[in-house]
Formats: structure tokens, C-alpha cells, sequence
């Protein structure tokens, strides 16, 4: 080989001689043959010689090491065919042989080289299409899922400040008609609420500032009926090739039930806490002077008659305020739970309202207020539970004499209105401010709603006397002008027709017998049980603390009466009844009444399936408990009359 081939990269040289033999062999062959047609066509594949090229090589290497063994080829044929002497033709067939061959070679492997690209191609188009097809796959989970969580999604130029796209759902929470098209940055800003332009702004730009996503939540008014709704929104910024120009991808949803959920349960929340700190304040009221009077009567106060009954005064008032507070918050627990039943009859309302009336006028007198009651000459009868009517009422006139300053006016009224009876309780207190009026009747409400404090009550009150109401049948609308213009309140009942009313003859509480009763008190509080005994002291009267022992005075004392606690600290007071009736003499008459703070439906229907005839809640109301004993004197036995004349004993 010539100096010319021998002046490239010793590792090509290598490669370059092998492809030189294989080829000079090639075109000696060819001239040697006589035909020209046995030339190689142009269609004639040419076999490479294994290690000419790397795995990876490339059309222009190729062309490179072609060219240099092509020239080093040809300097050959010139040198070989120097010294002798030949004919043109000769020479033009070793030139023409020498070209076929090299474009043989160059086309089969410029062959090759697209083979393996179009491998390549069809390897990179399949890639795609399955790209193209989980891309599909993604955008329609995308879709289904956006659509069933109502997430609307957008894009928007920033340059422009246009609207490039939107889904549908994004027409539905705008309220934006798909027509149109999506809305632009101006129309969108100019649906959100004035109080939350400059908070979302300021997160838009923040954002964009320091490159981080969005996450605002803000107030707008839907296009279509101006509906305000409050939405959430997600959303980032992507940069583009302009200078200054950006493209924002959001997300938009709808989240005004949450907002107004989260809204509720603040609230609830915060009533929560005024609620227990108000319980609270008006369980120490009373408490306060009850042991003030307890204190004074163990000192001089308690020799001097008038500041005795004074005193007996304050603790039977205060004590009755308590009882009124654990008798609403009950109310509030059965109704919340469905658990309350009426007990209905059909009755005067006038009767309601002159008891209501009774109940609330201490407290009036107290205030030196002046109670106006317009009278109605006929009777209207009403089908309801006359108790809890009377505790409507009497629930109004509180909160009227309450929210009323000294020496005002409270008038109670009652007309038929077609087929209903109207009673409106009007005042001339502190009045309710407008924005108060929607929610004076909600649980927990308290103050007259113009930012003076509670004039005490737990604001459960009026939710009862609304719950009532309507447990009635009936409405209950809340008036009033503004502040210090008073108040009124107005309760409307159908009516009924009733063709007989039969008087309930009820036992008069100031007749007394003289018969001494054996009766037994059964509390293992023993402050419980001997100031009950001191009440009855006209009786025969024993004390136990526990149920044996109870069980244990029962046998040898026989009593004719037993007020018997239900939580004992040995056997419970359900398990004593049971025993005593057990134990009853055929004939025999035993009245067991129960004593508990448990007051519920549920809880006297099991006293009364444990066996006993009554059940009294605590604080017990005490002319309620001497209507019973005087009731049970009154009933004339043979025991009575043995017992009347035993001598008695105390404990």
C-alpha cells in the first residue's frame, strides 16, 4: 500500500486494510472476467467484512473511510497497471469496476444506516402512541374525576390577561354560559367579592414572585344569578418564551357548604363556651345568698321571727331558680333527642296564661314592674299539654321582665284571629337589634343583641318555648323596633271545639288531717333525709341510709309511706321497691314514692315497674309532698288507726 493510505489512526489502518483486500479482490475478479455483463448491477448487495465499523457508526464514517481507501485503491491500479501496457478499454473497465463496487458498498450501507433509523423510528413512534394513549387514559380519570368532585380547571395568559381554557365545570361554579367562552382575568375579578379583592391579589402576586403555588379560598357572585358563593383555588405559574409573559393553570371548587359548616361549628363552638361559662355564673347566683341565709340563721338572724321567714324566703326562691335551670337544661336535652311527650288535653288557654302569670309575678313585683293583662271574656279551648303551655308562657314573661328596666311595662293579650288564638307578650325593655332577630330563638342565644351583656338565664329559654310551640302546631315570631323600643312576642295555636269540659277536682293542699303517719325516708344523704324529717315531723317518721337497712326498719316498723332514693350506695332504691312489694301483706297498704335527680320519661316509667306508685324529682317540690302524705292520711285503715295510737319514734 502507498504512503498516503498508511497516514491515518493505526487502529482505522487495520480496518482500512482488511476492507482494501476484500475490495481489490472484488475488482481483480471483475477484470478478469471477459463479459461485461458479469459486472456487479447496482442492485447487487455488497457484503461488508465484519470489524470495518464500531456497533454505533454513522453514514458520515462511512464517507470518511470510503473516500481514503477509494483513493488508496486507485493509486494501487495505477501503480499496478504503470509498467504495462494496456488498452484504453482496460482502463475504463477498472475504473468503472472500482466505482460499481464502491457504490455498492456505500448504498448497502447507507441501507443499513436507515434500517436501524427507521428501527429507531418505529420504536419511537410506539413509545408515543402509548404515551398518547396513557395520556388519554389519565385525561379522561382526570375528567370523570374533576366532574364527580366539581373541581373546575383553567388557564389564563398573563400577558393578555385572557381566559385560554376552562372545563365545564368551571362554567358551572362561575356560572358563566359555555357559549361565551372563558371568562378573562378582568370579568373574573370583577365576581369576587369587594372584601376579598385585595387578599386574593396579594396571593396572586406573592406567588408569582417567589414561584409558589396558590391556595386561597375567597368569596364570588356566579354570573348567572349572582348567587355568592364561597371557592377554593389552586393553581401555579408557568413561565413562557416571551419576556414578562406567563400562563397560570388553576383549579376552582366550590366550597360554601364546608365554609358555612366551619362557620356553624365556630359558632357552636363559641355558644359552647358561653353557654358553660353562663351555666356556671347562674349556678353561683344562687347559691351565694342560700348560704348567706344558712350562715345567718345559725347566728342572731335566726331568733328574730321576721328575719327567719325572710331567710326561709330567699332559700326557697333561690333554690326554686335552680331547679327552674336544671328543669330547662332537661327541656333542651329531651327535645334535642325526641325524647319529650306531651300530654295533651283539651283545655283553656286562659288557664295557662293566669298560671303563667302567678308563676312570673314575684319577679315582676320584685322589678316594680306593672303587668297589664287585657282580659278575654270567653274561654278558648286549645289541645295541648297544659304544663308545657304554661311554661311557654311563663318562660316569655321572664325574658320580658328580665330585658326590662325597672318600672316598665309588660302587657299580655289573647284574641282569636280566625281559627287560631293570638297571645302576644309585649315590653317595653332594651329591645332587639335587627341583625339579632333571625337568631334569637337558636340555642344558647343570649343579651338583648345591641352588646349589653346577659341579664343572666342560660339562652335556652326561648329555644324551648319555639320547640313547643311547634310541637303544638303552632308559631311563635320574635318584634321589635331597635334599641330600648321593646319587644313582643307572639304565639299563635289552633283552636278546638270542646262540647263538655269536666273540672278536675284537685285536693286542697291547705286541709290538713290529724292522723300520724308511719312513714320512712330512705337517702343516704343525711342532710336530705333529716330536713325531710323535720318537714314531717307531725308523722311518725324513721330515716335509713342504705337499702338493708331500709329493708331491715321495714320489717319490725311497717310504714304506711316510704320516700325511697333510687341510687343507693349498697342495693339501689329500683331493687328496695321491688323487695317491699315482695314482702306487702296481702291487703296490705304500702305507698312507695321515689325520690330522684333523675327525672326523665324513662326513668319514672322504670320506678313504676320497679313498684312505685309515684315519683318526685329533687329538689323536691314540698307542697307536693304533703299533698301526698296528706292524701294517703286521709285514706282510713286498720293500721292507721293502730299506729295513731302507738307512741312514735324518731330517728
Amino acid at each position: 500500500m502507498s504512503t498516503p493510505c498508511a497516514q491515518t489512526d493505526p487502529v482505522v489502518k487495520r480496518r482500512l486494510l482488511a476492507c482494501f483486500v476484500y475490495m481489490l479482490s472484488e475488482v481483480c475478479d471483475a477484470l478478469l472476467c471477459a463479459d461485461r455483463s458479469e459486472l456487479p448491477t447496482d442492485n447487487a448487495r455488497v457484503v461488508l467484512p465484519g470489524g470495518l465499523y464500531p456497533r454505533d457508526w454513522q453514514v458520515t464514517d462511512l464517507f470518511r473511510n470510503i473516500e481514503q481507501v477509494q483513493r488508496c485503491l486507485k493509486e494501487e491500479i495505477r501503480a499496478f497497471f504503470g509498467p504495462v501496457s494496456t488498452t484504453v478499454d482496460v482502463h475504463m473497465r477498472a475504473h468503472e469496476i472500482v466505482e460499481r463496487t464502491f457504490r455498492g458498498i456505500i448504498e448497502a450501507a447507507i441501507e443499513a444506516q436507515l434500517q436501524r433509523e427507521a428501527a429507531k423510528v418505529s420504536a419511537a413512534q410506539d413509545s408515543l402512541q402509548k404515551a398518547l394513549t396513557s395520556l388519554q387514559h389519565t385525561e379522561e380519570r382526570l375528567r370523570v374525576a374533576t366532574n364527580a368532585a366539581g373541581i373546575g380547571i383553567f388557564e389564563w395568559r398573563g400577558a393578555s390577561r385572557s381566559g385560554v381554557w376552562e372545563n365545564r365545570q368551571m362554567y358551572q361554579i362561575t356560572g358563566q354560559p359555555e357559549k361565551k367562552g372563558p371568562l378573562t382575568a378582568e370579568q373574573f375579578m370583577a365576581l369576587v367579592h369587594p372584601a376579598d379583592v385585595d387578599v386574593l391579589l396579594s396571593h396572586f402576586r406573592s406567588a408569582h414572585a417567589s414561584a409558589q403555588p396558590v391556595h386561597v379560598a375567597f368569596r364570588l357572585s356566579r354570573v348567572a344569578d349572582r348567587a355568592l358563593r364561597t371557592v377554593e383555588m389552586f393553581g401555579h405559574f408557568r413561565s413562557l418564551v416571551e419576556q414578562d409573559d406567563y400562563i397560570f393553570i388553576g383549579s376552582l371548587c366550590d366550597v360554601t357548604e364546608r365554609a358555612d359548616a366551619e362557620a356553624r361549628l365556630r359558632d357552636a363552638d363559641r355558644r359552647k363556651d358561653i353557654f358553660l361559662a353562663t351555666l356556671a355564673h347562674e349556678l353561683r347566683n344562687p347559691l351565694a345568698p342560700v348560704r348567706n341565709a344558712a350562715h345567718l340563721l345559725g347566728h342572731d338572724a335566726g331568733n328574730d321571727p321576721a328575719k327567719r321567714e325572710w331567710l326561709r324566703k330567699v332559700i326557697e326562691r333561690q333554690t326554686g331558680h335552680l331547679a327552674h335551670l336544671i328543669d330547662d337544661l332537661l327541656d333542651v336535652s329531651r327535645i334535642t333527642t325526641g325524647k319529650i311527650e306531651l300530654r295533651r288535653e283539651v283545655f283553656d288557654i286562659r288557664q295557662a296564661l293566669d298560671h303563667a302569670l302567678e308563676m312570673s309575678m314575684p319577679a315582676a313585683l320584685q322589678r316594680h314592674h306593672d303587668i297589664v293583662r287585657l282580659p278575654m271574656e270567653q274561654p278558648v279551648y286549645v289541645d295541648g299539654d297544659p304544663a308545657r303551655m304554661t311554661q311557654i308562657f311563663s318562660n316569655l314573661l321572664d325574658n320580658a321582665i328580665k330585658y326590662t328596666n325597672e318600672g316598665g311595662r309588660v302587657v299580655v293579650r289573647a284574641a282569636v284571629v280566625e281559627r287560631e288564638v293570638c297571645v302576644t307578650i309585649t315590653d317595653t325593655g332594651t329591645g332587639i337589634a335587627d341583625d339579632a332577630l333571625p337568631n334569637v330563638f337558636e340555642l344558647f342565644a343570649q343579651g338583648s343583641g345591641h352588646g349589653e351583656p346577659s341579664r343572666g338565664g342560660l339562652g335556652i329559654g326561648l329555644s324551648v318555648c319555639k320547640s313547643l310551640t311547634e310541637m303544638h302546631g303552632g308559631r311563635i315570631v320574635a318584634k321589635s323596633e331597635g334599641r330600648d323600643k321593646g319587644s313582643e312576642f307572639e304565639i299563635r295555636l289552633p283552636i278546638c271545639e270542646a262540647n263538655k269540659q269536666e273540672a278536675v277536682q284537685g285536693f286542697n293542699g291547705q286541709e290538713r288531717l290529724s292522723v300520724r303517719l308511719p312513714i320512712l325516708i330512705v337517702d343516704d344523704n343525711d342532710d336530705v333525709a333529716l330536713s325531710l324529717a323535720m318537714i314531717l315531723d307531725e308523722h311518725d317518721v324513721r330515716t335509713a341510709r342504705s337499702g338493708e337497712e331500709a329493708l331491715q326498719i321495714t320489717a319490725a316498723f311497717k310504714p304506711r309511706l316510704v320516700f325511697l332514693d333510687l341510687g343507693l350506695p349498697d342495693i339501689s332504691g329500683y331493687e328496695v321497691a321491688r323487695r317491699l312489694r315482695e314482702r306487702q301483706a296481702a291487703g296490705g297498704h304500702l305507698e312507695i314514692v321515689a325520690v330522684s335527680g333523675y327525672g326523665q320519661p324513662e326513668d319514672k316509667a322504670r320506678s313504676a315497674s320497679a313498684g312505685c306508685d309515684s315519683h318526685l324529682i329533687k329538689p323536691v317540690d314540698v307542697e307536693a309532698l304533703l299533698a301526698i302524705v296528706t292524701r294517703i292520711a286521709a285514706r282510713p285503715t286498720l293500721e292507721t288507726t293502730d299506729v295513731s295510737s302507738a307512741e312514735g319514734r324518731r330517728k
